[in-house]
C-alpha cells in the first residue's frame, strides 16, 4: 500500500508539473492582470454589450480590455479611467470619442493604460487645462490614434505629472494650441507621430526632464518643439521639421542642458533655432535650411553648436549678449576656403543698453562639404 501510495503521489506530481502555468492559473480561478483579463464590449449588436464606453470602464478590473465598436460612433462622452486597462477602438478613423467642446475628453488616472484605435476630438477651450487626452499617471501607452480638432486654446495630448509614458504612431492635428504638452513629466517618449496644423507648437516641454522626442514628422504648425523653463536634460532627435510659421526649435529661459541632434529643419520662416537665456545646450548634427536665420542666440551661454549644416538661410547665425559658446566644424554654405568662419554678433553694455559693440565668435575648422544625414532632402 505504501509503495502504491508513493507511486500515486509521484504520478500526481508529474501530472501537475506538466500542466502549463496558464492552465494552473485558470484552474484555481486566478486572473492575471496583464494576460487574462475579461473583454468588455461597447456598441455593436452583441448580447450584453455596453452602450457607453464609461459604463464598460467602470465595470472593468486591472488587466481587462474594453473594446469599442464603431457601429455606435460617435460616442459623446468624457472618459475617466481609474483602472489599468486596454482601451481599444475598432477603427481609428470611425471610432470617435467627441467631447462636445467641454473639458478633457479622456483622462488617465491609473497606471499602465493602453489606448489605441480612436479619433479623439472636440475638447474644451481652457488653455493648458483642456485636452483630448490627459495622462496623470505612469507607464501609459497612447498609440495609433487620431487626436484632432481639440479646443481653440486646448492641447491634443497633455502629459501632466506623467512618468514613463509613450506617445507613438498618432496623427495629431488642428488642435488649438499644442499637439503634445509635457508638464512635470519625466522619462516619457514621443516618437513616430505626425504633427500638423496645430495652432501653437507641435510639442512643448515645461518643467520636465529626461524625455525623448524622436522620429516625428512635424509640418505646418506655428512652431515645432519649444523647451520652456525647467526643461532640462531632454533629447530631441531625428525629427523632420518643415514649413513652420515661426521656428523649428525654440529654447527659452531656464531650459538648460538639452541635447538636440540629427534633426532636419527646413523652410521654418523666421528661425531654425532660437535660444534665449538658456545654458549648456548642445545643438549637433542638424541640417538647418531655408530660414531667415539659421540660429539666433540671445543672452545664452555655454552652448555647443557642432557638426551642423547651414544651407540656404538668409542669415546663417547671429548672437546677442551671449558668451562662452562654441562653434565646432559646422558646414556653412556662405563660407568658402579653409580659413576659420567668423560668426557675427553684438554685445550691449550692461550700464548702457544703447551702446552696441560688434563681436565675433569663430568656428575654427568649418566643414568643407555638407554632412550626410538620413533626413537630408526629405520633403513632406
Amino acid at each position: 500500500m505504501k509503495k502504491g501510495l508513493m507511486l500515486g503521489i509521484t504520478f500526481l506530481i508529474v501530472i501537475l508539473l506538466s500542466i502549463p502555468a496558464h492552465g494552473m492559473i485558470v484552474k484555481i480561478g486566478f486572473r492575471s492582470p496583464t494576460c487574462f483579463g475579461i473583454t468588455h464590449y461597447v456598441g455593436g449588436d452583441g448580447p450584453n454589450n455596453y452602450t457607453t464606453i464609461q459604463q464598460a470602464i467602470s465595470n472593468a478590473s486591472n488587466g481587462d480590455i474594453v473594446f469599442v465598436f464603431n457601429e455606435s460612433s460617435p460616442y459623446f462622452e468624457h472618459l475617466i479611467i481609474n483602472v489599468s486597462i486596454q482601451l481599444v477602438g475598432e477603427n481609428k478613423t470611425t471610432t470617435i470619442i467627441d467631447g462636445e467642446n467641454q473639458g478633457d475628453v479622456v483622462i488617465f488616472n491609473a497606471d499602465d493604460i493602453i489606448m489605441t484605435g480612436f479619433t479623439v476630438q472636440h475638447s474644451g477651450d481652457t488653455p493648458k487645462v483642456d485636452a483630448g487626452i490627459e495622462s496623470r499617471s505612469k507607464r501609459n501607452v497612447i498609440t495609433d490614434n487620431l487626436v484632432i480638432q481639440n479646443g481653440q486654446y486646448a492641447i491634443g495630448i497633455l502629459l501632466n505629472g506623467s512618468l514613463d509614458t509613450v506617445v507613438t504612431e498618432n496623427f495629431i492635428s488642428e488642435n488649438g494650441n499644442e499637439g503634445v504638452f509635457l508638464q512635470d513629466s519625466f522619462n516619457c517618449t514621443i516618437k513616430n507621430n505626425v504633427f500638423t496644423k496645430n495652432g501653437h507648437c507641435a510639442v512643448i516641454i515645461s518643467h520636465s526632464s529626461r524625455n525623448l522626442i524622436a522620429h516625428n514628422t512635424m509640418y505646418e504648425n506655428y512652431a515645432t518643439v519649444s523647451l520652456w523653463s525647467g526643461a532640462i536634460d531632454n533629447e530631441i532627435a531625428w525629427n523632420l521639421m518643415q514649413n513652420q510659421e515661426y521656428s523649428g526649435v525654440g529654447v527659452w529661459p531656464g531650459a538648460n542642458d538639452n541635447f538636440i541632434h540629427h534633426n532636419y529643419l527646413s523652410n521654418n520662416s523666421l528661425y531654425g533655432f532660437i535660444i534665449t537665456c538658456a545654458e549648456g545646450n548642445i545643438i549637433a548634427n542638424n541640417t538647418i535650411r531655408g530660414s531667415n536665420e539659421g540660429v539666433r542666440l540671445i543672452m545664452s551661454n555655454t552652448t555647443m553648436i557642432k557638426f551642423n549644416n547651414f544651407i540656404d538661410n538668409n542669415i546663417s547665425s547671429f548672437f546677442e549678449n551671449s558668451s562662452f559658446n562654441r562653434w565646432k566644424q559646422n558646414y556653412w554654405d556662405d563660407h568658402h576656403g579653409i580659413w576659420p568662419k567668423c560668426i557675427k554678433g553684438i554685445m550691449r553694455l550692461p550700464w548702457n543698453k544703447m551702446t552696441v559693440i560688434h563681436w565675433l565668435n569663430i568656428d575654427w575648422f568649418p566643414a568643407q562639404k555638407p554632412y550626410e544625414t538620413p533626413l537630408s532632402g526629405s520633403e513632406v
